[in-house]
């Protein structure tokens, strides 16, 4: 009986190995930890349905020029509306670009995506020359390219927290429920249980290039799976004393309406010994509304703040978001939509509209009553004829 066993055991033991990488024998507890874990902050993410919060902080840029250490801070505001069930989101940014021999321009970066897949964006210095402006439709091609342009930038608020800093201030991020099946694929090599809930998990990894990764992410289960730390590490070399990148990334949040939104982010970045850099950002969220309906014309380009002689510089070959307009071309209408007689003829055009309608439904209602009224003096007269 005995040899039998044995046989049994090592077949069996040899068909979990050969079938190890696709379907392992034994659940494993961490893996399984860890997708609790990211399934438990999609949900929790997705309770957030509409918004509109503002963003005030400031970057603070240290770095070592001609043998001296220069510090310069400025300045960053954000305004985010959006409205993920109708695909709606608006993204206001006045950023800054940092120069190389110190100090920093502000710009101003304006970015409307709509469901209707037509997106506008402009880009204006804080000096108030021309800018730019830039028109896509569809969300395909080479006009979608623009998106990678200055700052202008959708930024998917409950992606928070798992943005580097890069990503957050000139980047397009990818979707989040996209962001949140990535992390899935990538199994932690340790998962911590550590006090009030709070649990870490850790992963390391190296690029095709050579470069080794290594992470580490907290992750509050009681207060609503929210994103407390991320701690990321890039190893150029294979020295002790090698170069590396480190990225950290602190979150607070508080409940509101019901849901948990992001209040504080700190983000603190050190660049390799060969830059000499050093970058701190920070930045307190004011939620003006959380879940309550949020007006469309949040999500018009007309409230777009730009120069009149504001170029055009992509244009899409459709022009029906502005239906009416005599010129057909879009790029005139955004042109003028900083001006007050933008703004009024956008005005007109909504009248014209309403009005239209107006006498179209009249017009209807009165036909539809003329009808029925014929054919009730015909129904008469021929009950009149019969009884004759």
């Amino acid at each position: 009986m005995r040899p039998y066993i044995s046989l049994l055991t090592l077949l069996v033991f040899g068909t979990c190995q050969a079938t190890v990488q696709v379907t392992p024998c034994f659940a494993d507890e961490k893996a399984d930890r860890f997708l609790f874990l990211i399934d438990g902050e999609k949900f929790e993410r997705e309770k957030l349905i509409t918004g509109i919060v503002r963003g005030k902080g400031e970057r603070i840029l240290t770095r070592e020029i001609d043998g001296k250490t220069i510090s310069d801070t400025a300045p960053v505001e954000y305004f985010i509306a959006f409205d993920f069930l109708e695909g709606n989101t608006r993204v206001d940014r006045h950023e800054v670009m940092f120069k190389e021999n110190g100090g920093y321009e502000r710009h101003l970066g304006q970015y409307i995506e709509k469901k209707d897949s037509i997106e506008y964006c402009s880009y204006m210095p804080d000096d108030n020359s021309m800018g730019s402006i830039f028109v896509a439709q569809p969300k395909e091609g080479p006009d979608y390219e623009f998106r990678s342009k200055w700052y202008c930038h959708p930024l998917d608020i409950r992606s928070i927290g798992h943005l580097e800093l890069w990503r957050f201030v000139n980047a397009d991020s990818p979707p989040f429920t996209d962001r949140m099946d990535s992390y899935k694929k990538r199994i932690p090599e340790v998962v911590v249980e550590e006090e009030n809930g709070i649990i870490r998990y850790e992963y390391h990894g190296r690029t095709s290039d050579g470069i080794l990764n290594k992470g580490a992410v907290w992750i509050d289960t009681k207060n609503g799976f929210t994103t407390r730390r991320i701690l990321s590490v890039w190893e150029l070399g294979l020295q002790r004393d090698q170069h590396f990148i480190s990225r950290d990334t602190h979150v607070s949040w508080k409940k509101q309406s019901g849901v948990w939104v992001p209040v504080d982010i700190i983000f603190e970045e050190n660049v390799p010994p060969t830059a000499n850099e050093k970058e701190k950002f920070v930045m307190t969220f004011d939620w003006e509304s959380v879940n309550n309906l949020v007006d469309d014309e949040y999500f018009s380009y007309c409230s777009f703040v730009v120069n009149e002689e504001s170029p055009v510089d992509r244009v899409g070959t459709k022009a029906q978001a502005i239906e009416g307009h005599s010129g057909g071309r879009l790029g005139i209408v955004i042109d003028l939509c900083g001006t007050k007689e933008g703004r009024l003829m956008m005005k007109q055009m909504g009248a014209k509209e309403s009005s239209r309608r107006f006498w179209q439904w009249t017009f209807m209602i009165v036909g539809i009553v003329l009808i029925v009224v014929g054919i009730s003096l015909k129904l008469l007269m021929r009950i009149q004829n019969r009884s004759n």
